[in-house]
């Protein structure tokens, strides 16, 4: 057919004034009032020649906006767009990071609207490298169409469908009404070619269907209600039922036919276009014309500007606790501010995605956040391409995994070359010289090791060439801490040791590689090389520790396990049968024959009735199953085979109920005594509960029956650490977690409380003043949530903040004070202005000392709703002490705690609810001690 079908093609005439005023009329533009920005980011990389990817992360006052954009542009002569679809056929719906890898595209999005029934088929229309693969929708039902010329002219507008068939033998024409779309009753006439896939519908939703087979240019075969066959490679299928498709029964086998498939208007020009939900965006307006999901969703657009000179596809992210998407309307403003003069919007909701493939990656990946989890398979989706050639190298790229290191430590640079279309070029190794300012080390390879601190910036020149990157040189750890705090393996085994990550003075992470760490193994079980520890012969126990420089970290290490018997089956009453389905047949009983004591279980079973998962189940202890102490790696027990292939399996639950299946055999193919194990997860939630063992067959066509028994069930229990003289893990010490004399006129101390809820009914009526009291014998008392008016009665501070009341700003001497109101999961769901003053106060402020104070924690199972508004609280407050700020974060929450979080110090007091008296003994009052720029603080207990 893509050889011998007449091409009506599409004529621009105009086309943007054609397409859209031929049917349709526009509504009227609409204004969209934008959000408060708090913040925004934005990150550009080339992925080819004219293409570009770029991300933006708008925060708002209706929140976050994670926008996704892919800028074409189309005056440069190598980029192109199609259409992407399964090439396995329209209807096998497919992931958009799949089709972008298939057809070799360096970046997609998701397409137009489907049905899924009676199968997967696109509502409207996709025209690609010119060619009809999907039809539009019909004009009565007129769905919005993007296009783009062959002059790269876009625009948006309506287009209908006009598919002829002429019976050339006898002079009659039959009006198609689908090309590769089907409808629930395939009661309108339709052509399916071999795009649509392998195989015709043939009866499989009606008898009376009728398809006719045309190769060549040639009906082949006339047939109705029979089974699929093979679409022609070079042709096609007519298909329809009812009374429309009554003329196909006038076709004969050799009739000559010719078909011309086309749109109206007739566009000439017209090498791609695709089908969406509705016009967003025309002559720079926001509009609306056809669907409109209300409300605020993912989205997926595509759009062009006013001069035709860069074409837009964009994604925005949603139904997410950051990403909270966007209406239609509003879409099609933040179309119009990416630079969009034209755009509809694409399929949203859980199909938006968009998958880019640098020239240097080999395979596509996801670069926003679908709402389902994961990609949602979808018809087809808009591909960009590049043809550009391959030249020599133009430009330098520097990356490493981690920006921070440690003093003494190193860190690998990576060195990527690329030509100007942006193609990777192979560098030679030997040719790249390396340079740092700023701090001392050296290189090996491409290896850098500083052996000072501070702020670095590494260079790379390759023939003239040069690149650079800066790196963060952190003093040495005080902390390391590895991934993975206990390794359990069998002996005579290997396993990579964890990733390792430090911290230092002020809280900073960085990762340590392990080449740079000392590691010492305590106990005879093994050794560490390169990595990787080796465990020894025996089973044992022992320890892994890891020093650099004064910063000591373990990780405890179980060599083997020791059996333990749990159960020697010899009471036919602790065990029942239960079949599964009921068409499954069996029975337990007691066999002399034993492997262990003096019996062991038959298991009788018989899967010859039925179909599917049949399976036959030893139930123990019935009401109550088999509750296994401590924590055993594994399970094992002797099994008399049958040979009968079948799945031996046990299923155990955890702490919490969930279920776990538990391999003991993939097949039974042996007859005899075998002795099987199944290893239990190494996440799983003890204590487990061993609830049935038992026999399953999923191939219908197995058909077997047989006989298994069962003896001696033993539970492995990992080795006891004995006789290990593990040296204590370094802890942080906050210096500033003290106790502070006061030595000037300018010195006072501020004095942080809670009214707690119930907290009198528990401890008596004089409670509230016993806080008081403590809260007093500071100049300022603060409370960090809401307070009653017996508390507030007996306040006697010269200044009293009141941090449940939304923004507050205090100051005395050198320290500025800051009350913000986050009790509804946040600062921008409480209240978003607070943020633009938040930001105005960091920027603008010149005191050394800032102390905040919230009702809620901001990190944490507690703390903000939106984690990426605590990233953001917490990025602002590293950038404000970059200038020299000392800065502390008071906030409410369920414990008495301090963290100190890259030179931050977050402060958490409990203020739940006191529901007894050792809840209001575990009540801590924050006392911080000013000295001029200085600050310190430690707690005061509240109750002794």
């Amino acid at each position: 057919m893509k050889r011998k079908v007449k091409k009506i093609l599409v004529s621009a005439l105009a086309a943007s004034a054609i397409l859209a005023n031929s049917y349709t009329v526009l509504a009227s533009s609409i204004t969209v009032n934008m959000p408060l920005e708090i913040h925004s980011t934005s990150n550009q990389e080339y992925l080819a020649a004219g293409v570009k990817y770029e991300n933006i992360r708008k925060f708002t006052a209706l929140g976050w906006w994670n926008i996704n954009v892919i800028r074409l542009d189309l005056e440069n002569e190598y980029t192109e767009l199609k259409g992407l679809f399964n090439k396995e056929g329209l209807p096998k719906r497919d992931t958009v990071s799949n089709m972008v890898n298939k057809h070799g595209a360096v970046a997609g999005i998701n397409g137009d609207f489907f049905n899924y029934n009676p199968l997967p088929s696109a509502l409207g229309g996709l025209i690609s490298d010119g060619e009809i693969i999907i039809s539009p929708i019909e004009i009565d039902y007129a769905l919005p169409s993007f296009y783009l010329t062959h002059d790269n002219e876009g625009g948006v507008g309506y287009l209908d469908r006009k598919i002829i068939v002429t019976n050339l033998d006898k002079g009659k024409e039959i009006t198609i009404n689908t090309l590769n779309k089907v409808t629930t009753e395939f009661d309108t006439l339709g052509i399916l070619d071999s795009r649509w896939g392998e195989k015709s519908i043939g009866n499989r939703f009606h008898n009376d269907l009728i398809e006719v087979v045309v190769e060549d240019d040639v009906v082949k075969d006339v047939r109705i209600g029979q089974a699929a066959t093979n679409i022609p490679k070079n042709g096609y299928i007519i298909l329809g039922r009812g009374s429309r498709a009554q003329v196909l029964k006038q076709l004969e086998v050799g009739d000559r036919l010719k078909l011309e498939v086309g749109t109206v208007p007739n566009v000439d020009k017209i090498k791609f276009a695709i089908g969406g939900g509705s016009i967003i965006l025309k002559d720079g307006e926001v509009t609306s014309t056809n669907i409109n999901i209300k409300g605020n969703h993912p989205r997926t657009g595509i759009g062009v500007n006013k001069d035709n000179t860069e074409l837009i596809l964009v994604t925005i992210d949603g139904r997410d606790s950051s990403f909270k998407g966007v209406s239609q309307e509003m879409f099609g403003a933040i179309m119009k501010e990416l630079g969009a003069y034209h755009a509809i919007n694409l399929d949203g909701g859980g199909s938006t995605t968009m998958a880019i493939k640098p020239l240097d990656q080999d395979k596509a990946k996801v670069v926003n956040k679908p709402s389902d989890g994961s990609e949602r398979y979808v018809v087809n989706g808009v591909g960009v391409f590049t043809n550009a050639p391959r030249g020599d190298l133009s430009y330098l790229k520097l990356t490493t995994e981690d920006s921070k290191m440690f003093v003494n430590t190193s860190r690998k640079i990576v060195v990527r070359g690329y030509d100007e279309n942006h193609y990777p070029v192979e560098l030679d190794p030997t040719q790249l010289t390396f340079s740092v300012e700023g701090v001392e080390g050296s290189f090996e390879g491409n290896s850098f090791k500083a052996t000072s601190s501070g702020k670095a910036k590494i260079a790379a020149e390759y023939n003239g060439i040069k690149a650079s990157l800066e790196l963060t040189v952190l003093a040495s750890p005080k902390v390391i801490s590895p991934s993975t705090n206990e390794i359990r393996l069998d002996p005579n085994s290997k396993y990579s040791l964890p990733t390792f990550k430090g911290k230092d003075a002020n809280g900073t992470v960085a990762t340590i590689y392990k080449e740079d760490i000392d590691f010492q193994v305590l106990g005879d079980i093994g050794r560490v090389e390169d990595g990787i520890f080796y465990s020894g012969e025996h089973s044992g126990a022992g320890a892994i520790t890891a020093r650099v420089g004064d910063a000591v970290g373990n990780i405890l290490v179980k060599v083997g396990s020791q059996a333990k018997l749990v159960d020697t089956i010899e009471d036919i009453n602790r065990y029942k049968f239960l079949p599964y389905p009921e068409t499954v047949t069996g029975s337990i009983s007691l066999s002399p024959e034993a492997k262990v004591g003096n019996h062991s279980l038959s298991l009788k079973y018989d899967f010859s009735q039925g179909q599917g998962t049949r399976a036959a189940y030893l139930v123990l202890n019935p009401d109550s199953g088999m509750k296994l102490e401590g924590k055993p790696r594994k399970l094992g027990l002797w099994v008399k085979g049958d040979k009968s292939g079948s799945w031996l399996r046990a299923m155990a639950t955890d702490r919490s109920g969930k279920i776990h299946y538990l391999d003991l055999a993939m097949k039974i193919d042996w007859d005899g005594w075998k002795y099987v194990e199944a290893s239990i997860p190494s996440d799983f939630a003890y204590p487990l509960n061993l609830k049935r063992i038992y026999v399953v067959e999923t191939n219908s066509a197995n058909k077997q029956a047989g006989e298994i028994l069962i003896d001696g069930l033993d539970a492995y229990y990992p080795p006891e650490m004995v006789d290990v003289d593990l040296p204590a893990a370094t802890q942080l010490k906050d210096e500033l977690n003290k106790k502070s004399d006061l030595v000037s006129e300018k010195s006072y101390t501020v004095t942080v409380g809670m009214d707690p809820a119930n907290l009198e009914k528990v401890m008596g009526s004089g409670a509230i003043k016993t806080i008081n009291a403590k809260m007093n014998e500071s100049i300022i008392g603060v409370s960090i949530n809401k307070i009653s008016d017996k508390f507030r009665a007996n306040v006697r501070n010269l200044a009293f903040i009141d941090g449940s009341t939304g923004y507050l700003r205090n100051k005395r001497y050198d320290t500025f004070f800051i009350s913000l109101d986050s009790s509804k999961g946040g600062i921008r769901a409480t209240n978003a202005e607070q943020w633009v003053k938040l930001k105005a106060d960091l920027e603008n402020r010149n005191e050394t000392n800032l102390v905040i104070f919230l009702p809620t924690a901001v990190f944490g199972s507690n703390g903000f709703s939106d984690k990426l508004e605590a990233e953001l609280f917490h990025d602002l407050l590293v950038k404000a002490r970059e200038k020299g700020k000392n800065i502390l974060v008071v906030q409410g929450g369920n414990a008495t705690t301090a963290e100190l979080r890259d030179g931050i110090r977050y402060i958490q007091l409990n203020t739940k609810e006191v529901k007894s008296a050792e809840d209001a003994k575990s009540i801590y009052l924050l006392r911080l001690y000013v000295n001029d720029d200085k600050i310190s603080y430690d707690f005061i207990k509240a109750f002794e």
